[in-house]
């Protein structure tokens, strides 16, 4: 049974991946400019009015859009994402190359965030009228309120120009071996934006829904018949910890979001920093990859969510919808 909804939930992630590599190929295409410009490169001034009608040709960019999308929809199912127009190298190496660093600063976000916002929400919650459930309340506005970029330009200017603690950009130091310390040291500053910006909104969601399950009916009866304090905790825990794990899951795009800023500012060398990048030189075969493949890695994820739901809340499974 459980294999059978995995199975439908893929087949409503890939309908979901397809409708979305459509309107991006569309708007992307609707864009000012030329889409030809990448494979001009530098040249385009030099070019003959024949030799750029020959690289639209090869290139299929003058046919109509539909036969464009449905000419790169059959490569990507035939598993050939097609040739960077800027760099000349297949799409596929070059996600290859990228995909691991954006993976790193959004796992090890996405880990701190669960583990900060999970002790910070549970205190906060458990302690209704405290300085903490107040002062998280304030925080969690002031984090969503804050834009990550505006958040990393201060982190640069106070903590690489001013203090030197940090450096500004880039992954590793071009004098070092790049290691794996030399790594994260890159990291912090990235890393420190995108945490504060999502930490504040998920321990709130926490906060209110232990407040919640802390004033519900079955708390009350649990108290009023001498169940011990750590036992209705457990099972405020337990209760208030679903839809939060559902929040988790479907804020996961928002991570992948806040990366893209972050890369490009920090000049981390990831997917994010390449859309941008792409966006800027027309490169459509890169950013078609890219947006592919960074909806793929969310559907995914949205899958385990569901299937770890689907674990913690037997009633999903008695209810019938698996």
């Amino acid at each position: 049974m459980i294999a059978k909804w995995i199975g439908k939930r893929v087949i409503m992630g890939t309908m979901v991946l397809i409708i979305v590599s459509f309107l991006s190929f569309f708007m992307m295409h609707a864009a000012p400019g030329n889409p030809a410009a990448a494979y001009y490169g530098g040249n385009a001034q030099t070019l003959s009015a024949a030799e750029k009608e020959r690289i639209e040709k090869a290139f299929d960019l003058d046919q109509p859009v539909l036969y464009q999308y449905g000419s790169w929809l059959r490569g990507v199912l035939q598993g050939n994402l097609g040739y960077s127009a800027k760099e000349g190298r297949p799409v596929a190496t070059i996600l290859q190359e990228r995909l691991p660093n954006t993976l790193q600063l959004v796992v090890l976000t996405l880990v701190m965030v669960t583990i900060a916002s999970i002790w910070l929400g549970l205190r906060a919650g458990m302690l209704e009228g405290s300085l903490l459930d107040r002062g998280l309340s304030i925080v969690s506005i002031a984090s969503s309120a804050i834009p990550p970029f505006w958040l990393g330009i201060v982190f640069i200017m106070v903590f690489s120009v001013q203090l030197g603690w940090f450096p500004s950009s880039g992954m590793n130091d071009v004098r070092g071996n790049g290691g794996m310390v030399d790594r994260l040291y890159h990291m912090v500053l990235p890393l420190t934006v995108l945490v504060l910006s999502h930490v504040g909104v998920f321990a709130r969601f926490l906060q209110e829904n232990v407040k919640a399950e802390n004033h519900s009916y079955y708390v009350q009866v649990a108290r009023a018949n001498g169940v011990p304090e750590h036992e209705i905790r457990k099972m405020i825990l337990r209760n208030a910890m679903i839809p939060y794990i559902n929040y988790v899951g479907v804020t996961i795009p928002s991570f992948f979001g806040g990366s893209i800023v972050v890369e490009t500012l920090f000049g981390w060398s990831g997917l994010g920093q390449l859309l941008v990048k792409s966006v800027m030189v027309k490169d459509f075969p890169v950013l078609m990859g890219a947006i592919l493949l960074i909806g793929v890695v969310v559907v995914m994820c949205l899958i385990l969510i569901d299937i770890l739901m689907i674990c913690l809340n037997p009633r999903l499974r008695r209810g019938g919808l698996v």
